[in-house]
């Protein structure tokens, strides 16, 4: 028979009139959830869910609540004092205490069908654990700096590598969640990179983000963006690599003309780019997207089917290819990307047995155990050559 589920997570108050930030994760799937308040009082929220971010606002009917103070997240630096705050294990009302480890760091998190990608996190050794999720790290002056998300543990208890949504994220979710119950970012329609300190000297930039592919036409091809291009600055501010550039980006309203400064061949080129609306979440992902995501967080790919028509024209397959997974991207420093596998790849094989679709190839990694290393054989085509076939070695996330 059908067994109720219940699960626990913390949350902040963020507005006194019944507000309360937590992330989506806590909230994902559940059909009622309930707030607690530290005086007892309980109430039945109306949630409204921002997946891409995984944050969640939950509005619950109260007033005169305490609510938080923010922080600016991009003056925190690291080494500061950090105090985590939350129910870990379903103990309420626990406060550890750390440091700021680090910052800007990124963070894939692949759980059955449900995957986030986090471009830009605060990275604390604050002890957090199951069950912090959702509530607040905070500055010594009691400022919330983020909201603790995740760690990184191959036990599933605290190692000291816990990380949060910097608060300035927070803000500008939770002011859209508020006044619109939906998040509406800027669209351009490209895949960007961080350069590594090799592939800056290469080009001849000192920073910027890296255009690995434009989607054809999207807002960034209209306006003459190409695949190669680095991003120095974005509507007059500074882009210093990927996640900055993704952040100006989404935050920029749609309908928007910006001057986009790019570098391309030894000079710099100025676009004016009219920016589009990022499709938006949606709370059940198609079983395709869900693949996506599985195959992304094993191997750190973006990948289609190779039977799509619109992908076989993009990446002009041969006719003797008629199934497998073309590879859409490869995420820097990625499984993948060390193995050597490149975009326009398309897997034909695993440790030998043969893969027809994204169904296949997401099932075959599932099978696999982390940090296992398995033979990928691939098709490569060249624009003036035959192709190849090769066979790479992949150690699994």
């Amino acid at each position: 028979f059908p067994q109720r589920a219940t699960a626990a997570g913390s949350g902040v108050i963020v507005r006194s009139d019944g507000y309360v930030i937590t992330n989506d994760h806590v909230v994902a799937g559940a059909d009622k959830v309930t707030v607690q308040l530290m005086d007892g009082r309980t109430f039945v929220g109306k949630v409204y869910r921002d997946p891409r971010s995984d944050l969640a606002l939950i509005k619950i009917n109260a007033d005169n609540l305490p609510a938080v103070q923010f922080a600016n997240s991009d003056d925190v630096k690291v080494g500061e004092l950090a105090l985590a705050f939350g129910s870990p294990f379903e103990l309420s009302d626990t406060m550890t205490m750390g440091i700021v480890s680090s910052l800007h760091r990124h963070f894939e998190v692949t759980e059955g069908t449900n995957g986030y990608y986090y471009p830009d996190l605060i990275q604390t050794d604050a002890s957090i654990n199951p069950g912090n999720s959702g509530g607040p790290l905070v500055d010594i002056y009691g400022r919330v700096i983020g909201i603790n998300t995740a760690i990184e543990s191959q036990t599933g208890g605290n190692v000291g590598i816990g990380f949060a949504i910097p608060s300035n994220t927070v803000r500008y979710v939770m002011d859209q969640l508020i006044a619109k119950g939906r998040v509406v970012r800027g669209y351009l329609g490209v895949v960007p990179s961080t350069l590594s300190y090799d592939q800056a000297q290469m080009l001849g930039v000192k920073q910027g983000a890296f255009i690995q592919m434009v989607e054809d036409g999207s807002p960034a091809a209209k306006a003459g963006m190409q695949a190669g291009d680095v991003v120095i600055r974005f509507n007059n501010q500074p882009v210093t690599d990927e996640a900055s550039f993704r952040d100006l980006v989404a935050r920029t309203a749609p309908g928007t003309t910006v001057p986009v400064e790019v570098y391309r061949d030894g000079h710099d080129l100025t676009l004016n780019v009219t920016v589009g609306e990022a499709p938006s979440d949606k709370t059940e992902q198609p079983q395709q997207q869900q693949e996506m995501r599985k195959a992304r967080g094993r191997m750190g790919i973006e990948i289609g089917d190779a039977s799509d028509p619109d992908i076989r024209k993009k990446f002009q397959l041969n006719s003797d290819v008629k199934s497998g997974v073309v590879v859409l991207n490869v995420y820097p420093n990625s499984p993948a990307a060390d193995a050597g596998i490149q975009p326009g790849d398309v897997i034909i094989a695993l440790n030998g047995k043969p893969i027809k679709d994204a169904q296949a190839l997401s099932d075959a990694l599932a099978a696999e155990p982390s940090g296992a290393t398995v033979r990928v054989t691939v098709r490569r085509f060249s624009a003036n050559g035959p192709g190849e076939t090769l066979v790479l070695f992949v150690t699994l996330y």
